[in-house]
């Protein structure tokens, strides 16, 4: 079983690069690491904060990429385009098929945000070499790759509900739908439940806002959690017991989507 996971995760690897997304994250590396240098130089009283924080959110974009574009292109397509039938006709089961595309597209999110990360170190060494390094003295490198950690976590999640919408749906474009609102509520699900506890005077909420609420709030992931550049370009390692907090939060969460997709495929009739 794990050898047929692991040859279509590799498959899925090949198919990305035949896409040339590498080639394309390693430019859009290059293009960072120069412009964020450039960029930090017009703000020299926080060098190392513009340089993280720019660097830090290019290394999350380039791995969203995976779950937005190339996740749904690739399963969309194998459906679409009747491979899936090839790829079944071998004996490949449905639950190692969608387990070795997940591991496939995990890896090629690694790839282009290991690739990320290069640059942000490298702009950091050059800032150091073109500006001094007294201005670097917060710098962490372990804050650094926790904070790339948490969005490849993030990443991680967001690729498996992907896998889930596109087994769910006939339409690729009806995926894209479902996990941009997925993000999007994701990312503030965390901010509107602060707000609703505010009880600010004035501002009324009818129970029934309040209720679709708590409810997305426990059916939807809390992908804001998995966001750590703030501290990474302050420096601020988190804590080891809230780490492990969150690498089981996510990996439980990914786990049972993952299993929900398993069990959608299984019984899902592909024409």
């Amino acid at each position: 079983m794990i050898q047929r996971i692991c040859a279509t995760a590799l498959l899925t690897v090949k198919e990305g690069i035949r896409q040339r997304i590498l080639y394309g994250a390693l430019l859009f590396a290059l293009g960072v690491c120069c412009f964020a240098v450039l960029l930090s130089g017009l703000f020299m009283r926080d060098l190392s904060k513009i340089i993280l924080d720019f660097c830090l959110a290019s290394v999350t974009l380039g791995g969203l990429l995976i779950p937005f574009f190339l996740a749904i292109n690739l399963l969309s397509k194998d459906i679409e385009h009747k491979t899936i039938f090839t790829i079944l006709s071998r004996p490949v089961s449905r639950a190692e098929y969608i387990l070795g595309k997940y591991c496939g597209l995990l890896v090629l999110a690694a790839l282009v945000m290991v690739l990320l990360t290069g640059a942000t170190f490298a702009a950091v060494w050059l800032g150091r070499l073109l500006y001094g390094a007294r201005f670097f003295a917060s710098f962490s490198p372990g804050a650094v790759l926790v904070g790339v950690l948490g969005s490849w976590l993030g990443v991680a999640l967001l690729t498996a509900l992907v896998v889930l919408w596109c087994t769910l749906t006939t339409s690729s474009f009806l995926a894209t739908l479902l996990t941009i609102a997925t993000y999007l509520i994701g990312q503030s699900i965390d901010d509107v439940t602060r707000f609703l506890a505010a009880d600010i005077p004035g501002v009324e909420i009818s129970p029934v806002t309040r209720g679709v609420v708590t409810a997305a709030r426990y059916v939807f992931p809390n992908l804001a959690a998995f966001d750590m550049k703030m501290q990474a370009a302050h420096g601020i390692v988190m804590a080891p017991l809230e780490l492990l907090t969150l690498v089981g939060y996510g990996t439980t969460y990914t786990a049972a989507v993952l299993a929900l997709a398993v069990l959608v495929f299984k019984r899902r009739d592909i024409v």
